[in-house]
């Protein structure tokens, strides 16, 4: 009965033992890969080096020729056309963030946030007094950039590719038409 119990206690600690989690707090701009799918060091270095790429040709200088200003931009939401969980909106900030940050372009709040702030516009109005800011001032955007994240695999054994495609396109607000385009591609091999 005795060695029963003990070696009950004994499974018993090992169980509880096993269930413990270790958790380490790092640098959030270290790069971390566990599952090899997409992840934020993925975003940060596409969206950096696609906004890099976007802002060096000339639809920014042809459009500062002919209006005379800086071109206003919208971040639409891009497209996860894969299997696979993509927190595209990670993406998308990473990319407007990006396009703030060059001071070259100004961006304006997505479709999403603009119906947001119309409803808080909307509010202000009903129920301040009349030195509130008029409503309906939104700056309207001149280009539109729109994309898509398309993922496929290829695996053999214990070992997988994944092969990312980002397609990423400027298109004018008004026209349609794609002032530039570029897509990039990130590869990962895992291995179990």
């Amino acid at each position: 009965m005795k060695s029963i119990c003990l070696a009950t206690s004994l499974f018993l600690l090992l169980l509880i033992a096993g269930c413990g989690r270790e958790v380490t707090i790092v640098d959030p701009n270290a790069e971390i890969n566990l599952s090899g799918r997409w992840n934020d060091s993925d975003s940060k270095q596409v969206s950096g080096d696609m906004i890099d790429s976007a802002l060096k040709k000339p639809w920014i200088g042809n459009f500062k020729e002919r209006a005379g200003r800086a071109p206003i931009i919208r971040v639409t939401q891009i497209v996860n056309r894969s299997n696979e969980e993509v927190a595209t909106g990670i993406f998308t900030d990473d990319l407007a963030g990006a396009f703030i940050d060059s001071g070259k372009v100004r961006v304006v709040a997505s479709r999403a946030e603009a119906e947001m702030q119309r409803e808080e516009r909307g509010d202000i109005q009903a129920n301040s007094s009349k030195d509130a800011p008029p409503s309906q001032q939104e700056q309207a955007p001149d280009y539109l950039l729109q994309g898509s994240i398309k993922i496929q695999h290829d695996s053999h054994g214990d070992r997988q590719v994944k092969f990312y495609q980002v397609d990423l396109k400027i298109v004018d607000a008004i026209t349609n038409e794609v002032v530039w385009q570029e897509g990039t591609e990130v590869k990962k091999v895992v291995e179990d």
